[in-house]
């Protein structure tokens, strides 16, 4: 999945939450999602009134055009977004457990796989995390009666502290310290507003509390703008709405309230179960009128969030687009991939004749272009016409701006430039054939790689219909990468980079979470040294060969690589191995016991000038044929004429690299 996502990396555990492939491609293409808590349907209204208000809410949003996400825990799984079945679970007499799930709560009923209700609070945590705006819920909790002496103050303010998320409610739950609710919410920095009621905040089952708002607004555009201003103060807003009608009078309701708590303190009911039994007591007490309320403004909620959502949502999609915008977005007809990796000035010195290292002066040239196995495959990418994503780090220097400049045709806004780091370089000798005999560099500024780096650009990540990353990313962002796009179910592509990375993420399991990776030679018999000797499937191999002459060779390397290949593709379904002038080996997985492994020789070339970069450019035309839904025969076909290109210039990525040269 990709998408507008800023969810788990921040607060919640990913593997915990399912997400509905409505409430997914609603955040994917930002469309408006509105949260609704499940605690009302587990422990605020009794069955089956509470399955059929919540699902009448949700037919309310779903009216205005708008994915509800009705957020709620079964066996121990955050659900985000639920069908009717599993609303109904969760709304019949328990047979398992249900808990009234706080934000406390969540690390004991996911251990224990219980069933449970999200509070306020609750609900808040996960919408927040998903990067979801409108929650709308009935009332909130807050300070209770004689909180300044039991310190009993609800999670659900210090929550709506932390999240920039409009929470559309009837205010604060009547059975509470409403003033003291207010101050506390004023203190944690929450804007507090009510919907048309001339400042007066209202009382849940009535209009009037005695307590002024701070601010007042009277239409869903006035509304959607606090939400707009609260992104800046990284706050939520709490909107009080006010019941369209009052059943019951609040010196009614007021004697109800304090009968159900008297009750409460003689059968030493306390904490979290407060809440449900005042609410069920009041409602015998006024014999269902609280309920009706209850549920009237619960309906009353959605309607008014519904307006509000929708509002927000057509200020954002009428707000003006630049001129580099409207050509981004046509790039992105081709898809946007997501390249993380290292960035190098290398100085290439290639020796004209036979390399003696006795001390002599031998007579040679020298030539410094911007280079990397990111920065490569990023720049080649652009020039097949892909609105790459380039994470990379450089310094402030002029290495580093030079860099920059050979990525003009691609966005460079996300590259990290770092004060106190010089940019990365390396020192290439080549022989007289332009073969490289060996590297001496300096990689430290690729450190900066973080995970930090990567969670302030995870929205790119999120669009990205492929994630590329080399062997210059340390390990524990790779890791992240990795679990990220795995549980986004977005392909990784591993590009080994050097014998001395290439098996980083070898170390532990992480690899097993790549789609593609392309080793040479040597870089997979290193990989190969830190597998553990599990036992790979019995593949039955398919071979193919696509022309050459140097049979025996060819075999010979097929034969040698083709355990190890098998123990990886267990877990990768795609390993091209790279094999220079022999061309290269493409093994995929076919199905769970078949293994199909094809040579494609290289493409004859007049006169080899570097090898600098086709390895790189080899990927990208390869990845810009499966970005383009292409078969593997013309995926390899254009990373071969891309790596042809490359052998001919003294550039990594020759300038005119282009789509149209690499398809026939």
């Amino acid at each position: 999945m990709k998408g507008n996502f800023k969810y788990v990396c921040r607060y919640f555990s990913r593997s915990s939450i399912d997400v509905t492939p409505e409430v997914k491609n609603a955040l994917n293409n930002k469309k408006p999602v509105i949260a609704l808590e499940s605690a009302l349907i587990t422990h605020g209204l009794p069955y089956p009134k509470n399955v059929e208000t919540a699902l009448e809410m949700e037919h309310i949003i779903k009216s205005h055009n708008i994915i509800p996400a009705t957020i709620g825990i079964i066996n121990g799984r955050v659900k985000a977004g639920m069908c009717h079945e599993q609303i109904n679970v969760l709304g019949l007499p328990a047979e398992k457990k249900t808990v009234k799930v706080s934000r406390r709560d969540f690390p004991y009923v996911l251990s224990q796989g219980l069933n449970g209700g999200t509070t306020v609070s609750g609900t808040l945590v996960i919408a927040n995390a998903l990067g979801i705006k409108f929650f709308v819920t009935g009332g909130i909790g807050g300070v209770h009666i004689d909180g300044q002496n039991s310190l009993d103050i609800s999670a659900d303010l210090i929550e709506l502290s932390r999240c920039a998320i409009i929470v559309v409610s009837a205010g604060i739950k009547s059975i509470l310290d409403i003033g003291r609710t207010l101050e506390y919410l004023e203190t944690v920095g929450v804007c507090v507003a009510s919907y048309d009621s001339n400042g007066e905040f209202p009382a849940f089952y009535t209009k009037q509390s005695g307590y002024q708002s701070v601010c007042n607004v009277t239409s869903p555009s006035e509304a959607a703008g606090l939400l707009e201003q609260c992104q800046n103060t990284g706050s939520g807003v709490l909107l009080a709405v006010p019941i369209l009608e009052e059943r019951i009078k609040k010196t009614d309701i007021d004697k109800a309230i304090k009968n159900a708590r008297q009750i409460c303190e003689k059968q030493g009911i306390m904490g979290k179960n407060i809440t449900p039994f005042v609410l069920s007591e009041v409602s015998r007490l006024t014999k269902g009128l609280s309920m009706d309320t209850n549920i009237s403004l619960l309906k009353n909620n959605s309607l008014v969030g519904s307006k509000i959502a929708m509002e927000y949502y057509s200020k954002l999609s009428s707000t003006p687009i630049s001129v580099f915008e409207v050509k981004k977005s046509i790039k992105k007809s081709i898809k946007s991939p997501v390249v993380i990796g290292g960035s190098n000035i290398d100085y290439v010195l290639q020796v004209d004749e036979d390399l003696k290292l006795d001390g002599r002066m031998l007579a040679g040239q020298m030539k410094r272009v911007s280079g990397g196995v990111g920065r490569n495959i990023a720049d080649a990418l652009g020039r097949f016409g892909h609105d790459v994503c380039f994470l990379t780090a450089v310094g402030d220097d002029s290495d580093g701006r030079s860099i920059i400049e050979s990525l003009e045709h691609i966005n460079t806004d996300k590259i990290a430039v770092v004060g106190d780091q010089s940019t990365s370089w390396c020192v290439v000798f080549q022989n007289r054939q332009g073969d490289c005999m060996a590297c001496i560099g300096d990689m430290e500024c690729h450190k900066r790689i973080t995970i930090d780096m990567i969670k302030k650009n995870i929205d790119s990540l999120y669009q990205s219909p492929l994630v590329v990353m080399d062997g210059n990313v340390c390990p524990e962002t790779m890791e992240f990468i990795i679990g990220f796009c795995n549980e986004e179910n977005i392909p990784v592509y591993f590009e080994t980079t050097d014998i001395a990375v290439a098996s980083r993420p070898f170390y532990s399991d992480m690899w097993k979470g790549f789609s593609f990776m392309s080793p040479n030679l040597k870089e997979l018999q290193e990989i190969s040294k830190q597998l553990t000797a599990e036992v790979p499937v019995n593949y039955t191999i398919k071979v193919s060969i696509n022309g050459g002459d140097e049979f025996d060779t060819r075999d010979r390397i097929m034969n040698s690589s083709k355990d190890i290949v098998c123990k990886l593709i267990s877990h990768i379904p795609v390993i091209m191995v790279t094999l220079g002038d022999k061309g290269l080996l493409l093994a995929s997985r076919q199905s769970e016991d078949t293994v199909s492994l094809v040579h494609y020789p290289s493409q004859k070339i007049e006169k080899l000038v570097s090898v600098s970069g086709a390895g790189d450019c080899l990927c990208a035309g390869y990845i810009s044929g499966v970005l383009q839904g292409k078969s593997q025969d013309e995926c390899v076909a254009m990373g071969l004429r891309a790596a042809t290109s490359a052998l001919m210039s003294h550039r990594p990525v020759p300038i005119e690299l282009n789509v149209n040269k690499c398809i026939k």
